[in-house]
Order: structure tokens, then C-alpha cells, then sequence
């Protein structure tokens, strides 16, 4: 992931064997470290979903290499988050306490879309987008409106729920999810030169925008999923070294 060009990997929605926290802090690899995923929501899973966040801070508290907490991932347990106040509040709470107990941590409130606005104040310490269009003008038009402060019509749903809220740079802005280009049924391509090219294309208009970082999912191969870099037995590249670099954040889920 280094020889890649990233400083920062995103551990996606799992708990990990705590020795990977140890290799990150020898290497000076940054961490973003989420909460597994309920599969539902309700007043038991958002019980359930403390207890976890508070067992794995616990363990993880003291690693230098964590400097990002996600609280949800896409709604994922909090599908309800654009409709129920109570989804929202338990939210909001659990954001307010991460920032009182445990302040050397940025918190994102739920990545991706449907950021919490309370008193027109967001909820979150990075205000994160999930794009994917394998279109290289689409890209182009997703980080224009992303930029520009558009709402709605960007990711795949609302980028923002509850009270009014106008993006103004009050937070650092990330689109925590790009790529997607190894997908069968999606449109991208299929080899590894031409993979290649489309992120070298796509990187190059990130970095002509004001954007603080971006996560290229993902590192390895997982199901259906087929977009990694990184053969996950050997370690090997399938991509040039430092593809993902730039002199912005470089992020990798």
C-alpha cells in the first residue's frame, strides 16, 4: 500500500487482528477504522453497535496510526437515518462522545451520503462522498458538483439529512469511495493496462479540485468485487508504484 503512493488505508466495517495497528504505527501508515456494520436499526442494534465501538476503542485508543473513526458506513444499521429522528440523535450523541473522550480522533458520522445537519451544524468531521462512474466526463461532472457544494444529485443519495445545510468548506471534503473500474457488470475495464490508465485519468481530476483526500477502493480482489491492486497472497502489484500518489492525502480502503 505504501509502494502504492497512499499514506492512509481505510479498514473497512471489521474488527482486525490488533497486530495490523502495530505494523501501521512501525511503517507511519495512517488509519481509518469503522465500526462493523448492524444489519438492521433498531433501539438493540444501536445498543449493540455502542458496545462494539466502545471495546474497540478500547483496544485502539493508544495507536498513533488511528486518526479516523467512522460510526456508519452507507446507512448500513441506519437505514433509516433520512426518516427517524431516533437513528439520528443516537448519531449524534455517539458523534458528541467520540469528540468529549476521545478527541485526538476525527468522527465520521455515516460515510459516504446522509451526513447528520443538527442546528445546521454537520455532524461529522469530514463531509465524505461515494462516487463511482467508470465515465471519465461523468467523473469530471461528479466532482464538479461535489465541489460546488451540491447536495443532492452527487452520490447516490443526499449527501446531507436533517436540519438545512449549505457546504460552505466548513470541513474537510473527501470522496471516500472512487473506482469500481474491475467490476464485470459495471463498464470499466477488465486488464490491468487499461485499469491503469482510467485512475492515473480519474487521480488527475481530483487533484485539480480542492479536495482533502480520496480513497481508491480497494486494495485486494474480494467476491465479486474486482477492483484491487494488490494480489492478497503475495503482495504483489498489478498496477505501477505510486499510482495512487499525489501531494494530497492519498487514501486506500
Amino acid at each position: 500500500m505504501k509502494a502504492l503512493g497512499c499514506n492512509l488505508v481505510r479498514v473497512h466495517i471489521a474488527g482486525i487482528d490488533p497486530r495490523i495497528y502495530n505494523l501501521a504505527d512501525e511503517l507511519g501508515l495512517l488509519l481509518w477504522v469503522e465500526v462493523p456494520s448492524p444489519h438492521s436499526s433498531t433501539p438493540r442494534s444501536r445498543e449493540n453497535h455502542r458496545a462494539e465501538l466502545l471495546r474497540l476503542v478500547t483496544l485502539s485508543e493508544t495507536h498513533p496510526s488511528i486518526i479516523i473513526w467512522s460510526l456508519y458506513n452507507e446507512d448500513w444499521g441506519a437505514q433509516d437515518i433520512a426518516t427517524n429522528p431516533e437513528t439520528r440523535k443516537y448519531i449524534v450523541d455517539t458523534y458528541h462522545f467520540m469528540q468529549i473522550a476521545y478527541p485526538q480522533f476525527l468522527v465520521v458520522d455515516n460515510d459516504g451520503w446522509h451526513h447528520i445537519s443538527y442546528t445546521g451544524r454537520l455532524k461529522s468531521d469530514l463531509l465524505t462522498a461515494h462516487l463511482y462512474t467508470p465515465d471519465l466526463d461523468r467523473w469530471k461532472e461528479l466532482l464538479d458538483r461535489l465541489v460546488g457544494g451540491e447536495m443532492e444529485g452527487t452520490a447516490a443519495f443526499p449527501l446531507v439529512v436533517g436540519d438545512p445545510f449549505f457546504y460552505r468548506h466548513q470541513v474537510p471534503l473527501i470522496v471516500s469511495e472512487w473506482g469500481g473500474f474491475g467490476f464485470s457488470d459495471y463498464g470499466g475495464p477488465q486488464d490491468a493496462e487499461a485499469r491503469t490508465n482510467s485512475i492515473r485519468a480519474f487521480k488527475q481530476e481530483l487533484r485539480r479540485r480542492p479536495i482533502a483526500g480520496d480513497v481508491y477502493t480497494q486494495a485486494t480482489n474480494i467476491e465479486d468485487e474486482r477492483n484491487g491492486l494488490i494480489d492478497p497472497h503475495t503482495g504483489a502489484l498489478s498496477v505501477p508504484e505510486g499510482l495512487l500518489a499525489s501531494r494530497q492525502m492519498e487514501f486506500l480502503k
